[in-house]
């Protein structure tokens, strides 16, 4: 009998695992001024679905932005696992041992003994196997140890199960007995003529990642259509909740449909309605603080936070890239998708050109400083006519041998194009070189107040033009 030895699991499985891996909370990423995260928030709940697949799509593209830190959420958030965890953990190493031990002295009916204990506290972690390869090793000791009895219905039906959990694992001839390895082979070989059936899933709160096998699948609420009939892992992941894990039965030709209420962790329900609070604000200024809050909350310098809401037959992803330091968007872009099954493509797109325009946006912004920090930009607030200086004063209206300027339209102050030579401007009166006013002269005193006025407005104008104020140009905030 040769040693067995489970097999080298592929880089993938490395990667599923990183999910449910327990970090030391004690672990910090490096300070970062680009710590960033993406959302997408649904106007509606019938968006819900579109919301979370679009906020992984987005969330693709973030993670290979260049010098972008991107916040992972759900080790930010996780909720911590349950106390049993500990407790099956160590009964699964304990049950793996001594089937390993019993394999040595060719004691097979203890390994499938064993084995079949180590696999049963795996699964009654739920949601927190772990490590996941050293669960498809407790099935595959099952396995060779009720084919190493002749028990080829039950050896047969263990490695079905390891083969619908990791359809790429193969046994190495040098490592198990040839008759081993031709019915592990043979089951294999059967995968593709398996009937199939059909998982519908929903979960409270929506939005969840749901994996099958190992495999990301989807988001909820969800459907999966041509999975091989036999056991599943099913793993369900959310930020702020605990993960649900369960092995699931397909049969063929049916449908199972799942309803789970997943258990918020004490940032769980608090967090969502953060997200949602958020996506709802970030074009609005009267409620901008919710915004900064979602920031503030996870520690984010920026991010990618978007709308999905109906537009007519289509649906519109409204995208704004959000500095927390100033509060404010800096660069927003819209896009909208007619088309369902053409929709992840357009967005990968357009998520690809909004990321490469709004780090660009969010370096000139950088390097330029805050255009607010040095004044409020307001101050043309308070650039009234004269007449309108006068009434709040309770002035007499200036004499005849005076006239008034002529008053501005509301609003036209945005609308001055100094560059424009058409355009009829307020030229400056005329006076001799040696114009002298009495202090006790009303009029006198009211001619000096509108030449420093004016004096004022073109020095403001003239700075505006110098400094390249952003405010002059589209930003995103024109609705705010």
């Amino acid at each position: 009998m040769r040693k067995p030895r489970f097999p080298f699991l592929p880089a993938e499985w490395l990667a599923a695992t990183a999910l449910v891996v327990s970090i030391p909370a004690s672990a910090k990423a490096p300070p970062s001024d680009n710590r960033a995260q993406a959302f997408v928030v649904a106007a509606s709940d019938d968006l819900q679905h579109s919301a979370g697949e679009l906020t992984h799509i987005l969330r693709t593209v973030l993670s290979g932005g260049p010098g972008v830190e991107m916040v992972d959420l759900a080790e930010k958030l996780k909720a911590p696992p349950p106390e049993k965890i500990k407790d099956l953990t160590e009964t699964a190493r304990r049950e793996l041992v001594a089937a390993k031990a019993a394999m040595k002295e060719l004691e097979h009916a203890k390994v499938v003994e064993h084995a079949t204990a180590a696999r049963a506290a795996f699964e009654k972690m739920g949601g927190y196997i772990d490590p996941l390869d050293r669960y498809k090793e407790s099935i595959l000791l099952v396995g060779v140890g009720q084919a190493m009895q002749g028990n080829s219905d039950a050896a047969r039906e263990a490695f079905l199960d390891l083969l619908l959990l990791d359809p790429h694992l193969n046994l190495p001839r040098k490592e198990y007995e040839g008759f081993v390895i031709e019915a592990f082979n043979a089951v294999r070989q059967g995968l593709d003529a398996l009937p199939r059936g059909s998982l519908s899933i929903k979960t409270q709160p929506p939005g969840a990642t749901f994996f099958l096998d190992g495999k990301q699948r989807g988001v909820t609420p969800d459907s999966v259509d041509g999975i091989p009939a036999g056991n599943h892992l099913l793993t369900i992941q959310m930020p702020g909740h605990s993960n649900y894990g369960k092995v699931i039965r397909i049969e063929a030709g049916n449908l199972l449909s799942l309803t789970i209420k997943l258990e918020a962790g004490r940032a769980g329900s608090g967090f969502n309605q953060l997200i949602e609070a958020a996506g709802r604000a970030v074009a609005s200024d009267s409620t901008r603080g919710e915004v900064l809050r979602l920031g503030q909350t996870i520690g984010l310098n920026w991010a990618w936070l978007c709308k999905l809401s109906h537009h007519g037959p289509a649906k519109r992803l409204h995208c704004f890239l959000v500095e927390f330091g100033a509060g404010r968007s800096i660069y927003d872009e819209k896009l909208d998708v007619e088309d369902e099954y053409g929709m992840e493509e357009d967005v990968r797109r357009f998520s690809q050109r909004f990321l490469e325009r709004g780090l660009d946006a969010l370096k000139r912004f950088r390097e330029e400083g805050d255009p607010l920090a040095g004044h409020s930009g307001t101050e043309g607030w308070n650039e009234e006519t004269d007449d309108e200086q006068y009434r709040k004063k309770d002035r007499p209206a200036p004499t005849a041998a005076e006239p008034p300027r002529k008053k501005k339209t509301a609003g036209n102050e945005w609308d001055e194009d100094e560059d424009n030579p058409s355009r009829e401007v307020a030229k400056p009166r005329k006076k001799p070189a040696e114009e002298t006013f009495d202090d006790d002269d009303e009029d006198a005193t009211s001619a000096r107040r509108q030449r420093d006025n004016k004096g004022d407005m073109e020095r403001k104008r003239t700075h505006k033009k110098e400094s390249g104020d952003p405010l002059d140009e589209l930003d995103g905030t024109e609705d705010w």
